[in-house]
């Protein structure tokens, strides 16, 4: 068994190193039974979805979920998703695509990471594992709820703790237009369930006004909310406890639009 490992192991990984050359050819998928001979159940999963048209976002993710397809996280072991991704950097593979910096929108290498990052943030919660970092992004993101997401970037991590005394293993799927993150252990009995809810909405600032050819909007307002995350446990139907696990605030987005000035003639 432990030699069947070894050779999928080392086949996946010349087949992704070549899809990150250019060779036209795909990373193959590890079936969940090739490398977990253990039986272990299904115990959360959480999905995501996202725009097929971004490829550069598109090839992000699928690069960032097949480092994580497959990981065990063994007994009272930690988690981290920097730790196991590694720099996002164009000789690891990874494009140009939208990131938040500073509460604005621009292109930066690995954007889309940190929807793989957030979904497992959800798998985790609702596998009962516990969350010891994350971080929430200045700006609402459009593929999950509010107080759902988990930010990465180089300083930034998402890490959790295995609290069970057996293994958990990770499965990251992408499939058309979304990323399915499941994680598989011992069932306990218990089912845990999240909930988002706004408390806040926050109006954007006057708008920013520029001078150009034509009256437009250059950007679009949007508001900012304050939002808080709760978590429940349940055995059965019965209910064991219920928490808040967050409270997060979401800047608004400043519009900027193009005012025409008509300049005087002789």
């Amino acid at each position: 068994m432990q030699k069947t490992h070894r050779k999928t192991l080392l086949l996946t990984g010349v087949f992704f190193v070549l899809a990150c050359l250019g060779f036209g050819v795909r990373a193959p998928r590890l079936v969940l039974a090739e490398i977990n001979p253990y039986g272990w159940d299904k115990i959360a999963s959480y999905t995501t979805y996202y725009d097929e048209k971004d490829r550069g976002r598109c090839e992000n993710i699928a690069i960032a979920a097949s480092l994580i397809d497959g990981i065990t996280v063994q007994a009272y072991g930690e988690f981290s998703f920097n730790g196991t991704v590694g720099r996002r950097t164009q000789d690891a593979g990874f494009q140009q695509a939208k990131i938040i910096v500073n509460g604005e929108y621009v292109l930066g290498v690995g954007g889309g990471v940190c929807q793989v990052s957030t979904t497992l943030y959800n798998s985790a919660l609702k596998a009962g594992l516990t969350i010891t970092e994350f971080h929430p992004h200045s700006l609402r993101v459009g593929y999950v709820a509010p107080s759902r997401d988990a930010m990465v970037s180089t300083e930034s991590d998402l890490r959790f703790f295995n609290p069970y005394d057996t293994p958990v293993q990770i499965s990251a799927q992408v499939f058309s237009g979304g990323l399915r993150i499941c994680v598989f252990g011992k069932k306990t009995g218990r089912r845990y369930e999240l909930s988002s809810r706004t408390l806040e909405e926050i109006p954007p600032p006057a708008p920013i006004v520029k001078e150009g050819e034509k009256d437009e909007i250059l950007r679009s307002p949007k508001n900012g909310l304050k939002s808080e995350l709760y978590i429940e446990c349940y055995q059965g139907e019965q209910l064991l406890f219920k928490k808040r696990l967050r409270t997060d605030e979401y800047r608004p987005i400043q519009g900027i639009v193009a005012k025409k000035i008509d300049k005087p003639t002789n």
